[in-house]
């Protein structure tokens, strides 16, 4: 019997990680799962690494044609890379027109234009005469990107699901006492908040609350660098300093989005239950975190490990270090699950994409029949073999054809990878002296206030920039006069002050905070405005002549004579008695026609 499989990949912040599942007439068999760290932020050089380890091969050239294995090849999008949004009072439709009505209704929702996103729906819900669904959209450029790094292993990706869809699938494998359920993916950068309800996926967020802000807090306290921060803060209490301030930033996080979640449960159904609350991913091992939750919370609260899930449901080929690290394997499982059933997955692969693996199968499926064919004429009619050389000729030639198209798009990506690096180079990207300069500007006045130290990380992404550094200051009016100046900067956002402690320095009392900021998406813009001013050139006023007097000349009733060139007229009484309003007479440089006629 033909085997269904599927290879998921789940790109993360720090880390990597593969599921390989199998279907077949038993059931559900895992392959392979393993994970890796990324060298040096590299994320391509680990897909590649982790895709070396699959005892899967991709058949290629004619095998991959009459090759009755069918293989999917998923990918996680991050939930923080993904809009939801409830499209409620749709009219009532099939499933077949439900698509159009929902692709009308998108191009007046979609946080983005139409043509630069790409979007699906999922969690129907019908009631009477209307239809409500959840519409989940993304920017083009994002899929593309990901997609790319799987590409560069020569796969092709058939499915783009969801980081919140995934953990939602895997979700329902495993039974729960409440109805209610609350999943929390604590990953290194992000952290998904996923609430559950009768197995169905209502509500998702995602919030900035990972396992490196916790390293971070590490590094600042204790004075450590990078790696040996994030090997203490495993044996660091979620009760302790400085994990205690990481814990309650986080448990604030989940309280706002808990009672978001419960006012969407509420307006829809009614339904207010105590929900259960699970914790996975790395960051879900910080010690006793999860009793910090549930006594904070008021709720039900274990650590939860997927595996143990999967472990029930299905034959497991390959389990070593899942054990250790199954809580981390939330998002690539769901992406199997959810890549295997065509029907039902929620996938944001391009249309163009899908378009291009169905026109793949129906010449697959017209290869094979051909093959067929072929072979029966071949015994009915004894002229098999010139049939046969026709059908290879034209399959060499169509690899012939596929080779050269390779090379062309080869040849494309090159150029577009060239003009790509050039418009970057051209492009003016925020550095850290900007945000020095842009500090020191703020902080103009240096005898009420010094900062002790500046760090400035991820700063190749500006939304994503992290500003913190060390303030000293003579009183608290100071310092609260400086968070005031930071709030009103067009540069600067989302900033927060640690807490206030006061120490003493040559017989005076210094107040000492930490403050932590974002750059505001101008920041950029600023920064380049500031460093490269735009010259305004003078303007000149230009002065209007002086108007030149009308003077008239007298009217003579005689005739007018020429006069003789050697006779001097002299002037009458008459005439010199009359004294009109003119110019000066030129001087004896600039001579007058009638003196030059003398």
């Amino acid at each position: 019997m033909a085997k269904n499989q599927v290879v998921a990949i789940d790109i993360g912040t720090n880390t990597a990680k593969i599921v390989q599942l199998e279907q077949t007439a038993a059931g559900l068999r895992l392959v392979h799962a393993s994970l890796i760290a990324h060298a040096d932020g590299d994320e391509m050089q680990s897909v590649a690494a982790l895709w070396a380890r699959l005892s899967y091969r991709a058949p290629k050239g004619v095998q991959a044609i009459f090759s009755r294995q069918k293989t999917e090849v998923g990918v996680a999008l991050p939930r923080y890379l993904v809009n939801t949004k409830r499209l409620a009072n749709l009219p009532a439709a099939t499933d077949a027109q439900l698509a159009n009505v929902v692709a009308l209704a998108a191009e007046t929702e979609l946080p983005f234009r139409i043509e630069e996103s790409i979007f699906t729906y999922h969690d129907v819900q019908r009631n009477g005469e209307s239809t409500s669904v959840e519409l989940v959209s993304t920017r083009r450029q994002t899929v593309e990107r990901y997609m790319e790094l799987v590409r560069q292993t020569d796969a092709v990706p058939t499915a783009v699901i969801p980081s919140m869809v995934a953990i939602a699938e895997v979700s329902r494998l495993e039974e729960t006492r409440s109805p209610d359920r609350i999943i929390v993916d604590i990953g290194a950068g992000q952290t998904d908040f996923c609430f559950m309800q009768d197995d169905s996926l209502r509500f998702s967020r995602s919030f900035r609350i990972g396992g490196n802000l916790l390293t971070e807090n590490v590094m600042a306290a204790q004075n450590v660098d990078f790696e040996t921060a994030e090997a203490e803060k495993r044996h660091l209490s979620a009760r302790e300093a400085p994990t205690r301030e990481w814990t309650a930033r986080f448990i604030g996080e989940l309280r706002r989005s808990i009672a978001a979640a419960q006012r969407e449960m509420a307006e829809g159904t009614g339904h207010t239950a105590t929900p259960e609350l699970w914790l996975c991913g790395g960051g879900a091992r910080v010690p006793e975190l999860a009793e910090v939750c549930e006594e904070a919370l008021n709720m039900p609260t274990r650590l939860w490990n997927p595996f143990g899930a999967m472990r029930a449901e299905m034959d497991i080929a390959f389990a070593d270090g899942l054990e250790e690290h199954g809580d981390m394997f939330a998002v690539p499982f769901g992406v199997a699950l959810n890549a295997l059933d065509t029907d039902t997955r929620v996938s944001l692969l391009p249309k163009e994409a899908e378009q291009t693996l169905t026109q793949s199968t129906r010449k697959r499926r017209f290869l094979i029949a051909s093959a067929f064919g072929g072979a029966l004429a071949v015994g009915l009619l004894f002229g098999g073999l010139s049939l046969q050389r026709l059908h290879q000729h034209r399959a060499e030639s169509m690899d012939i054809r596929l080779t050269d198209f390779t090379h062309s798009m080869d040849a494309a990506q090159t150029q577009l990878a060239r003009e790509l690096a050039l418009t970057d180079m051209l492009a003016h990207h925020a550095s850290p002296l900007d945000i020095l300069h842009e500090i020191s500007a703020t902080f103009a006045d240096r005898t009420q206030v010094a900062w002790t130290n500046l760090n400035v990380t991820n700063l190749n992404e500006p939304t994503q920039a992290r500003i913190t550094f060390n303030l000293e200051a003579a009183s608290h009016n100071a310092i609260n006069s400086l968070f005031s100046a930071l709030n009103r900067s067009a540069v600067f956002t989302n900033v927060q002050l640690g807490e206030v402690t006061a120490a003493s320095e040559n017989r005076k009392t210094v107040f000492q905070v930490q403050v932590r900021f974002s750059l505001s998406a101008a920041a950029v813009k600023a920064f380049a405005q500031k460093r490269y001013p735009t010259l305004e050139l003078p303007t000149f006023e230009v002065a209007e002549p002086d108007a030149e007097p009308d003077i008239k000349p007298p009217t003579s009733t005689l005739e007018e004579e020429e006069p003789d060139a050697d006779a001097k007229v002299a002037p009458t009484k008459k005439e010199e008695k009359v004294e009109p309003d003119v110019a000066p007479p030129p001087t004896k440089k600039e001579d007058s026609p009638q003196q030059e006629k003398k």
